[in-house]
Parts: structure tokens; C-alpha cells; sequence
């Protein structure tokens, strides 16, 4: 995994490919990447600039809101904390935040 912090530059260029989600289930889960969103920033100058991160699961079941590990094939392994956000006629959508 990645040992430094993650940006909304890092994932932008990555808008429109796919992600797996590494678990012990038997099915790949893989999340396209819809958008992503850079956020208002409230901190100091030294805090991370606040980006959000949209994706698409063609996966009827929802996956939990927790920590997972994703596999990109450009950036790697990530952790990324996954909200389910929303069901649609395509799967469920989640997002990420990073603060």
C-alpha cells in the first residue's frame, strides 16, 4: 500500500477506470471510478486539500461501510473507508472522503 497521503490529484487522471475490492469473499467486486470531487478546504495551509470520490458497482449486494482494500491497476493497493451511498437499476454506488 501507498505510504504517503493521497490526493485529489492522485485519483482524477483514474476518473472512468476500475478498482477492485480485495475481500474474502468469493465474488471480485469491482468499483468504477464516476467522479471525482475536490471539496471546500477549511484547515491550515499544511492540511490536505478535502476530495471525494464517487463509484459504481455493477454488484447487486451492498458491501458494508468500512475500510477496504482496493486494487488499481496504475496506483496500486489503497485503504479506502467505502460508504454505500445509493442502489440503482446498474448495482450500488459508494463513496470515499478524504479529509
Amino acid at each position: 500500500m501507498l505510504d504517503r497521503i493521497l490526493t485529489y490529484e492522485d485519483f482524477e487522471p483514474h476518473v472512468g477506470t476500475d478498482f477492485t475490492v480485495l475481500h474474502a469473499g468469493d465474488t471480485p467486486i469491482i468499483l468504477n471510478l464516476l467522479e471525482a470531487t475536490a471539496l471546500k478546504k477549511f484547515g491550515g495551509e499544511d492540511s490536505r486539500a478535502p476530495f471525494g470520490l464517487l463509484f459504481q458497482s455493477s454488484y447487486q449486494d451492498v458491501i458494508p461501510q468500512q475500510l477496504f482494500t482496493l486494487q488499481h491497476d496504475a496506483m496500486g493497493k489503497l485503504g479506502i473507508f467505502l460508504v454505500p451511498t445509493a442502489q440503482n437499476a446498474t448495482g450500488t454506488q459508494y463513496y470515499a472522503t478524504f479529509n
